[in-house]
């Protein structure tokens, strides 16, 4: 990085932070870009340092824990909503709760149950079925 002296200073500076600092940011929901400007550094050196030491795993814990808050400030944005601002809650909620399915999808995602039905299977099984019990009615009217 000999031609990149602010992504090495911002590098050195991240190293430096206590790591709780900038998870504690990821958890209060801020932007990456927010974050990069209060700690005065650029959004490649922030990308950077989460890749160089396998932080991806923390980062998402931290942006799973802002799905949960997110969650509770929707409740407070509609309990608290008057009928004459009642679009502009909806918008805040509904960007909320994005923000939580994007974040912590295994709770706030979209539930997607795929069910497939074979037609043609479900129709042969009838037919065999229908067979066997006309072959043991036949046998048991020939006794």
């Amino acid at each position: 990085m000999a031609g990149r002296p602010k992504l090495r200073r911002d590098l050195e500076l991240l190293e430096d932070l206590p790591e709780d600092m900038i998870y504690a940011m990821f958890e209060a929901g801020k932007p990456i870009s927010t974050i990069c400007y209060e700690l005065g550094i650029g959004r490649r050196a922030l990308e950077k340092w989460i890749d160089e030491n396998d932080r991806d795993d923390m980062i998402a814990r931290a942006r799973a824990k802002a799905a949960d808050e997110l969650a509770c400030e929707t409740l407070a944005i509609a309990d608290s909503a008057d009928p004459e601002h009642a679009a502009h809650a909806r918008v805040r909620i509904q960007t909320r709760q994005w923000l939580a399915e994007k974040w912590k999808p295994s709770v706030y995602g979209a539930k997607q149950s795929a069910i497939q039905i074979n037609i043609g299977s479900m129709r042969m099984d009838a037919l065999r079925h229908a067979e066997v019990i006309e072959a043991e009615l036949s046998t048991g009217q020939d006794q």
